[in-house]
């Protein structure tokens, strides 16, 4: 009978510490709800990128914050000639914008390993060393004594919401009592304890809330770093093509000038034979205009390249050196294969804004949920066991402790309900009133989403339809130009009439050509924020931002899809 006793208590210890490991481990996978091209361009950019004198520790240098380190410095004009897919590429790998939401992501990635560090196991010990020296009354009463205690142990708290303690105790006993011997005896105890919520903070549910929430809000920070990356691609676009436009703009304005002071040398080359000094001047003031005009365009590239070059954040063309940036011609429209309703449907669907509304109102649920778990009555389980033997020497008594022959169970519950409850009734109903909340705010998102994307889609219309027509003005207002260019020659004089009409035919072409080039910036830059409210902007392009990660129109959907 003895045998089996040790034989079943042995098993009871078995299981139980079974029971322990195979709970340790219970978790819930993590979820990828980003795209894996966004999480490692956000690890890559987790990192500012160097510039000089960050600090301003000298106070010579006070301009050493916009410069990057180079290995020479440039001579002369550094004409750059640009894509617009290296625009973006560059911006999304350098640009300081993008690398604090890239923080932002890895700060809130730590909060998870911090959440999951409470379910780490925590080993513990012990040591206690009690002498004591008292006067006898008898020959039966100890003296003096001596105590040595060692304790080592771990505990941690599992999936289940439960707590687990096992512990390991040595304690050798000394004193002088003349029946002891003056021997020491030691005492090895095993025990092990657990405490099993029942009500409240039970069930994985619960435990793991913390862990879920911290992904959830990881989650939420990448989204916010793919809405940002999206935001910055947009500007990018938008800076990329009005340089190209300003550029289109001043080459205008320089055959305009060409124009003007061809005109003004055929007024001269006649003056004596039909032209008078009213016409060098009206030649002249047009001439003088133009080039006041061509002033200002130039202004406007530079102007346009200094945005863009903020944007790119690139060593070769910081905002203190002489740089000129050639983007590529603005190209012709193609057609536009998405109509208002996918456009509406996607946006509801891959808008990064949308999704972190969404995750937040799972943050706000799980919340909700591990609220009302703490509005119940808390019941506890506790239940522990422990086997301990005696001896005179070290070894003798751990050979009987495995036997577990000397064992010892508890088992009992333990209630705890606050009166009134009022602080976690209180705290359900925020929650809840957050919920509620989380929902109203996804809802108005939704809404103020699809309005912004009818009108982005109406406006790419809109460029479209102004697009033909500024095209058809080109047409007729180069016709009209020449015209009254092979006119000229068999006029029977001069007149400032006729003058006045060149001069304002000619104006009217380089409007009408400058009339479509705007059109034609404003088609791409539609299609780029239309792209931005659907989140599919970064699909529009294959765009190399480091060596072996792309972004490829083939592996992501974009417009044209």
């Amino acid at each position: 009978m003895n045998l089996y006793k040790r034989q079943n208590r042995k098993a009871c210890l078995i299981g139980l510490l079974g029971l322990v490991c195979g709970c340790t481990f219970i978790g819930e996978p993590e979820r990828v709800l980003v795209d894996p091209q966004i999480l490692e361009l956000q690890q890559s950019m987790a990192q500012p990128k160097e510039r000089l004198d960050l600090l301003a520790e000298d106070p010579n240098r006070s301009l050493g914050i916009l410069m990057y380190p180079r290995a020479k410095a440039s001579t002369g004009p550094n004409e750059i000639h640009l894509t617009v897919e290296q625009a973006i590429a560059k911006a999304l790998a350098r640009s300081p914008q993008i690398t604090i939401v890239s923080l932002d992501a890895s700060i809130a990635q730590q909060a998870i390993i911090a959440s999951k560090a409470e379910l780490d196991p925590t080993l513990f010990g012990r040591y206690n060393l009690e002498e004591n020296d008292q006067p006898q009354a008898s020959a039966y009463e100890i003296g003096r004594s001596s105590t040595r205690t060692t304790e080592l142990g771990i505990k941690q708290r599992i999936p289940t919401g439960a707590e687990y303690a096992l512990t390991y105790a040595l304690t050798r006993t000394w004193d002088d009592l003349w029946y002891h011997g003056y021997q020491d005896r030691f005492t090895p105890v095993l025990a092990f304890q657990i405490r099993q919520p029942i009500l409240r903070d039970a069930g994985t549910k619960a435990t793991l809330a913390g862990i879920d929430v911290a992904k959830l809000n990881h989650q939420i920070a990448l989204l916010a770093f793919r809405q940002k990356a999206e935001e910055l691609a947009t500007e990018v676009l938008t800076a990329y093509w009005r340089l190209a436009q300003a550029r289109q703009e001043l080459q205008i304005q320089q055959e305009i000038l060409q124009m003007a002071s061809e005109t003004l040398e055929k007024v001269k080359a006649r003056v004596g034979i039909d032209a008078t000094e009213i016409q060098v001047q009206q030649a002249t003031f047009s001439l003088a205009m133009r080039r006041s005009q061509l002033v200002q365009a130039q202004r406007l590239v530079r102007d346009a390249q200094d945005r863009l070059a903020r944007l790119i954040s690139d060593p070769q063309m910081d905002l203190l050196s002489n740089y000129q940036i050639i983007p590529q011609e603005i190209p012709e429209p193609e057609d536009l294969s998405i109509d208002q309703h996918q456009a509406l449907a996607l946006a509801m669907s891959d808008n990064p804004a949308m999704t972190q509304a969404r995750l937040a109102l799972r943050v706000a649920q799980v919340n909700w949920d591990l609220a009302r778990n703490q509005q119940q009555v808390r019941l506890d389980l506790v239940a522990s066991a422990s086997s301990q033997a005696l001896g005179y020497k070290l070894a003798e008594p751990h050979e009987d402790l495995l036997e577990a022959d000397k064992t010892s169970y508890a088992v009992g519950v333990v209630l705890e309900y606050p009166l009134g409850n009022r602080q976690r009734s209180a705290e359900t109903a925020r929650r809840r009133l957050e919920y509620n909340k989380a929902v109203a705010n996804l809802q108005d998102l939704a809404d103020q989403l699809a309005v912004q994307v009818k009108e982005r889609y109406r406006q790419v219309l809109a460029a479209m339809e102004e697009l033909e027509v500024q095209t058809k003005a080109v047409e007729a207002a180069r016709t009209q130009l020449q015209a009254i260019t092979d006119s000229e020659p068999i006029r029977d004089r001069l007149t400032p009439e006729f003058l006045l009409v060149k001069l304002q035919a000619q104006d009217a072409l380089a409007e009408s050509m400058r009339a479509r080039n705007r059109a034609l910036a404003e088609y791409q830059i539609a299609v780029a924020e239309l792209a931005q409210a659907t989140g599919r902007v970064l699909g529009l392009y294959t765009l190399q931002v480091a060596p072996g990660k792309n972004f490829d129109r083939n592996q992501e959907n974009h417009l044209d899809d």
